[in-house]
């Protein structure tokens, strides 16, 4: 599409301009007045060419001048000759090219593709097309992260994650909205949840150096093909949704193991209330105190072991077996016998639900 697009002006300056010229990106001449020349290699690195003056510049028989430069893509006209016409040329061809610099972001930019991917905004038949002309393999596992920072600052360089050392080049990180960062990132497919989570916990850790703010993480599923990155992007989204019936320190959810509050999260509020009253003795759950349910949560966390509970409470193992009895005497629920646990457990997952609905 590129080629079809700079090569119909080409064409029209054919008669104009004396000698080969056309136009290179970062890897290859994507459009050329001799043919056979497209897609020949680059012999040497446009990224790496200081443009601070935007000046036209030479390298071995042509005479170059880059009109369009974004954080991934640049491209240059060139000219045959290092003489004085060719520096002319290319610095009528870089105006002419730059005034279309609309057709560029939207063609060029990649954070933009993926934006737009991820809205729903190109259509499936163009999604491969596009990213041929941003140089990114259809057909790679990637998996995309969502941080999301209670407020982002202007001043904020969220490429600057992407610059230490652990990250690889094919990282992409850009902002999707004034408070979610996206990180799309290359991992194999059939990586274990522990490796997904350290990439995640890696950002966590980064972005609170560099922005003095820890942000919380939704992680979506490892995709191979880029028509399904918009999927693995939605669950992250729907990860960080639920992340209110988790406790208070998870700061990372996996889409892929949200487990049984999965389903509470969609229950409808009645169903939710209509489950609590048949659970607990009317006002039962409200009578117990922070300090009785960190306990309770504690028991859980300790798979209902009760000397190891009593050991991190820093408690008399006789002491945590009287505030289990305080609970039982309130709502019913021994919650030493594993079913009257479960209904409890399930219980207190519903009721955040309920409070956080109403």
């Amino acid at each position: 599409m590129a080629n079809r697009f700079f090569q119909g002006y080409i064409y029209q300056l054919q008669n104009t301009i004396h000698g080969i010229f056309g136009v290179i990106d970062n890897k290859e001449i994507i459009s050329c007045s001799n043919q056979e020349l497209i897609g020949n290699k680059n012999t040497f690195s446009l990224m790496k060419v200081d443009n601070r003056g935007q000046a036209a510049f030479v390298q071995g028989d042509y005479t170059y001048r880059i009109f369009y430069e974004s954080s991934f893509m640049r491209l240059a006209v060139f000219a045959e000759g290092k003489n004085t016409a060719a520096k002319d040329y290319v610095d009528i061809l870089s105006v002419c090219f730059a005034g279309m610099k609309s057709y560029f972001e939207e063609n060029y930019n990649r954070h933009l593709f993926y934006k737009n991917l991820f809205l729903g905004n190109i259509l499936p038949e163009d999604i491969n097309v596009r990213a041929k002309m941003l140089k990114i393999p259809p057909l790679t596992s990637r998996i995309v992260y969502l941080l999301r920072f209670k407020q982002v600052q202007s001043d904020w360089d969220l490429s600057m994650i992407n610059t230490l050392a652990e990250y690889s080049e094919d990282d992409e990180i850009f902002d999707m909205t004034e408070t979610d960062v996206i990180v799309i990132s290359k991992m194999r497919a059939g990586a274990e949840q522990k490796t997904v989570l350290e990439k995640g916990r890696k950002l966590q850790e980064d972005a609170l150096k560099l922005y003095k703010e820890e942000p919380i993480v939704g992680v979506g599923s490892i995709v191979v093909d880029i028509r399904q990155l918009t999927d693995s992007y939605k669950e992250a989204v729907y990860a960080l949704e639920l992340l209110y019936l988790f406790d208070a320190d998870r700061t990372i959810l996996d889409y892929n193991h949200l487990g049984i509050r999965r389903l509470i999260y969609q229950l409808p509020l009645p169903i939710c209330e209509i489950y609590l009253q048949d659970v607990f003795i009317k006002g039962s759950f409200e009578s117990l105190d922070q300090a009785t349910l960190e306990v309770v949560k504690c028991f859980f966390d300790n798979n209902l072991n009760v000397s190891e509970t009593a050991r991190q409470l820093f408690i008399h193992r006789n002491t945590l077996m009287y505030r289990l009895e305080k609970v039982r005497k309130l709502t019913g629920l021994d919650l030493k016998q594993f079913d009257h646990a479960i209904v409890f457990r399930l219980a207190m997952i519903v009721n955040d639900h309920v409070k956080h609905l109403r």
